[in-house]
């Protein structure tokens, strides 16, 4: 099992259904530290990011959990949409839904341990796992600021093209919550994040990300906002900003 690297785990964790549920907890939170940050192989089957091949002994015997209370959080993280498995006659591939909204930042190699960021403590808590153990930072100071951050970063971060990601200033999210009344703005960027996330190939430059934003908090107020648009819009608004050359 690999125990480098961390995962992001957002304390809005608290409010979550199965927070209270011990085992279903547990695992749920297991399953976020071994699932693949990136697309991987097990004996000719693809296992995507976000998903990872293990079984119910398996699972058992990392968290000390029975095979009995695994199923049954299984089976609760399957009802509320948190987890799909897909079995095969001698393994199942697990898959954690949304990964890429709960693992924004997940996309780096295994040098990202020594890579400076900062991540604003009112956001996230950020647990480090390494080979001296398991441990929980909450210092608002995780890490140096890096002499390119972005002033007053938000946490939040977009993906670039050239694989570093534009830390969403503070004053920026405040700007556009005033342009952009009816779009939830915090809501949009993890909408983008997915979308980018999904589609490599698209990521825009550091100069051409914040015209990226704005053009698609614009369509999204034109919508009738964050509550008033459809499913699926956000892949339209990027499609039709690639059309106009907005790759920048």
């Amino acid at each position: 099992m690999n125990t480098t690297g961390q995962i992001l785990l957002h304390r809005k964790i608290i409010e979550w259904e199965w927070y209270g549920d011990i085992n279903t907890c547990r695992l749920f939170i297991h399953m976020l530290l071994i699932a693949n940050w990136k697309e991987g192989h097990f004996r000719g089957t693809t296992v995507p990011r976000g998903s990872f091949v293990s079984s119910l002994d398996k699972l058992s015997e990392e968290t000390r959990l029975t095979k009995r209370e695994i199923r049954t959080a299984i089976s609760h993280l399957k009802t509320t949409g948190e987890v799909t498995v897909k079995t095969t006659n001698k393994f199942s591939v697990f898959t954690i839904k949304n990964y890429a909204l709960y693992q924004s930042f997940d996309m780096h190699s295994d040098t990202q341990e020594t890579k400076k960021r900062h991540y604003n403590d009112s956001l996230t808590t950020l647990i480090d796992i390494s080979n001296k153990g398991n441990k929980v930072i909450k210092d608002n100071n995780i890490c140096p600021e890096s002499e390119n951050s972005a002033p007053n970063p938000s946490g939040i971060l977009l993906p670039l093209n050239d694989k570093s990601f534009y830390d969403v200033p503070q004053d920026k999210i405040t700007l556009w919550r005033e342009t952009y009344p009816a779009v939830d703005i915090e809501q949009e960027l993890r909408r983008m994040i997915a979308w980018l996330d999904s589609n490599p190939t698209k990521r825009k430059t550091r100069r051409g990300i914040e015209r990226f934003v704005n053009n698609w908090l614009a369509r999204t107020q034109d919508s009738g906002g964050s509550k008033g648009r459809k499913e699926g819009k956000s892949e339209v608004y990027a499609k039709k900003e690639d059309n106009r050359s907005f790759s920048l």
